[in-house]
């Protein structure tokens, strides 16, 4: 089992009430630190140190408030002007590994990808899962960390075959693609159900290639790759997405893919399309 990695530094960002209070007291309890940031009116003050973390907790209703406050504040949208007002917010004054929003109400996951959101969790939530969320970022971060190329290809010479992580929510999907990848040789594989347990699947075996489904529980796709381009991973292991949606999904100007072998795949495939894919980008990562 991977080491679990050192305590995480939190920092909660929105209204300073007793949702945060209790948010932050529970994520103490499990040994982590905690800081707690104002509303947005912060952004504006010029004295205003950075802050560093490692995940931060987006409070996506406080910053639809702060935008429709006032008689002549614009309509929010999809929070798509939300997502504008966080992004000005970040780099004002605030920098951390991962994001994961919370909010009361759907968001997009064009909004998410906007703020560069992880995870999205919608309230009430079981704290459990805010959790579990903790704890496999916590295991990326600790596990990646002094992770160089030279120890990754020795990881490679000593095995020979290609490790592939296979990830869709569609079991019968995973399975089938597990199983014709296996039937091929110079392939080992692994499967994941969702893009959390990919990452914890990252953390313990370290795949040279992850296929991968676009929409998922937990984290989607481009998510999981966002979380591993945070990471202290040095090398990173290509990706081929599939999706019925990648004609409408393929992402432009997302600065986390720069460098990466990404292919796509769209569903319905032939398995013979997207064994192509894998030797393409393992060909060349």
């Amino acid at each position: 089992m991977a080491k679990q990695g050192r305590p995480l530094r939190v920092l909660i960002v929105g209204r300073q009430d007793n949702f945060s209070r209790v948010l932050a007291t529970t994520i103490e309890y499990w040994g982590h630190e905690v800081i707690m940031l104002p509303a947005a009116v912060t952004l504006y003050d010029d004295e205003k140190n950075v802050v560093e973390g490692d995940v931060v907790l987006y409070d996506l209703d406080e910053s639809f408030r702060a935008l429709t406050m006032g008689k002549d504040a614009p309509t929010v949208q999809h929070g798509l002007l939300a997502a504008d007002f966080l992004q000005s917010w970040g780099q004002h004054w605030l920098r951390a590994r991962f994001i994961i929003a919370l909010s009361s109400r759907s968001v997009s996951r064009t909004t998410l990808e906007e703020i560069g959101a992880v995870a999205l969790l919608q309230k009430p939530f079981e704290m459990g899962r805010l959790q579990r969320y903790l704890d496999v970022l916590r295991r990326v971060i600790g596990s990646y960390a002094g992770v160089n190329r030279e120890e990754k290809l020795e990881e490679v010479e000593s095995n020979g075959n290609i490790r592939v992580l296979v990830v869709d929510d569609d079991r019968d999907v995973a399975q089938a693609i597990s199983q014709c990848l296996i039937s091929e040789q110079g392939y080992e594989v692994t499967v994941a159900y969702d893009g959390l347990e990919a990452l914890e699947r990252c953390v313990d075996w370290r795949p040279h290639c992850i296929v991968t489904d676009l929409i998922m529980p937990w984290m989607n796709g481009y998510q999981v790759m966002r979380c591993l381009s945070a990471s202290s991973l040095q090398t990173m292991p290509a990706f081929v997405v599939m999706s019925a949606l990648t004609q409408l999904e393929v992402p432009v100007k997302r600065s986390y893919l720069d460098g990466k072998m990404v292919a796509y795949v769209d569903k319905p495939f032939h398995i013979d399309h997207l064994l192509h894919a894998i030797k393409q980008v393992c060909a060349v990562s």
